[in-house]
């Protein structure tokens, strides 16, 4: 199984960019998401062979690749602003790097093909890459790398110059392509919806560290640190007179929280709150509520009704979904959960 590993990777500019960053990506689709300048593109660079880490290795399929320069460490990369030739046509474009290792005409025409078959680019090798629209370039960008059989593929941010429709539709074809690679791809973004929505597992950065590497489902519902908890989509923070009413003894060094989805406005919920804005986005409407201590955000798939500002609701919330978030293990946190919750 080909495996790609990150071990206690350092690396500092002016300062600390990394700290420690261990994780690994087997056949699968790895995102590494976060904020600007939390050290996702630095690690990609390091693993491309791009910069040097300060300490750690990298590791690919069970050799020391960290010394090696890239072109000699069988990974492909795709990057932001793909950096097409374009004065060459779409065929050397994909041809270009076969071309540098000398293959001959026929097995480069074998290859080539190959690859635009995989990017759905069939007819195209004539076009020059202005002629094309920015999600076909994207393809020959995808397409230029995979045809050099790459034990490893990394992606920075190769959606974040087309338009929406667009980058859903893209998404798709890039976790269906990864399937079919069977190799390990690390996918550096900020967008949080392409990051689950793509992902067998993301990776949450934060000044240089990994808080949580898991599944998108897990970092959703179950985040490991306060950071996680409040990067990831929105989050409610409830107060010690919510828990009171809730029934929830609060653990000294955890914290609770619930998602908006969970936050449930229903006729004869035991809380009430008015109703302060509201977003309506078609198939969700949120709406922000003051109620007696504070602010929760409550969301609605499908409503039938949109409550207006200034509206008094009911609610009541999912106890099964409080999250805590503080120290110790995420068991151990989970085990206190148990201890200090008593159905409302």
């Amino acid at each position: 199984m080909a495996r790609l590993e990150i071990r206690n990777v350092s690396k500092s500019f002016y300062h600390k960019v990394l700290d420690r960053v261990s994780f690994e990506c087997g056949e699968e689709l790895l995102s590494l998401l976060g904020e600007s300048g939390c050290g996702k593109t630095t690690c990609l660079r390091i693993i491309a062979g791009f910069e040097v880490p300060d300490q750690g290795q990298v590791i690919l399929n069970g050799k020391d690749i960290t010394s090696l320069p890239p072109n000699r460490r069988q990974i492909g990369m795709v990057f932001q602003n793909y950096a097409l030739f374009p004065h060459l046509n779409v065929f050397e474009n994909i041809a270009y790097g076969l071309r540098i290792r000398k293959l001959s005409s026929k097995e480069i025409a074998i290859r080539v093909k190959e690859a635009l078959a995989m990017v759905n680019l069939e007819g195209y090798e004539n076009y020059r890459v202005s002629e094309l629209s920015g999600g076909m370039q994207q393809r020959v960008a995808l397409a230029r790398v995979i045809v050099l059989k790459p034990q490893a593929l990394l992606l920075d941010e190769p959606l974040s110059n087309l338009d929406a429709k667009l980058r859903v539709k893209m998404r798709g074809e890039l976790k269906k392509l990864q399937r079919e690679l069977r190799i390990p791809t690390i996918y550096v973004t900020h967008d949080q919806e392409e990051a689950l929505a793509i992902s067998d597992r993301v990776g949450i950065m934060n000044r240089g560290r990994l808080e949580q590497v898991d599944t998108p489902t897990r970092v959703y519902h179950q985040p490991q640190t306060e950071f996680v908890a409040n990067f990831i989509g929105r989050i409610n923070l409830l107060s010690f007179k919510m828990l009171y009413k809730l029934r929830i003894t609060p653990i000294p060094g955890l914290k609770y929280y619930i998602r908006p989805e969970n936050v449930i406005l229903h006729p004869q919920g035991p809380f009430s709150g008015r109703v302060v804005s509201v977003e309506y986005l078609g198939n969700l409407a949120r709406y922000t509520l003051r109620w007696e201590d504070g602010f929760l955000i409550a969301e609605e798939h499908s409503p039938l009704k949109v409550y207006g500002e200034g509206e008094e609701v009911k609610f009541t919330l999912n106890q099964e979904r409080v999250i805590a978030v503080g120290e110790g293990s995420l068991e151990e946190q989970r085990d206190a959960m148990s201890l200090s919750c008593q159905p409302i």
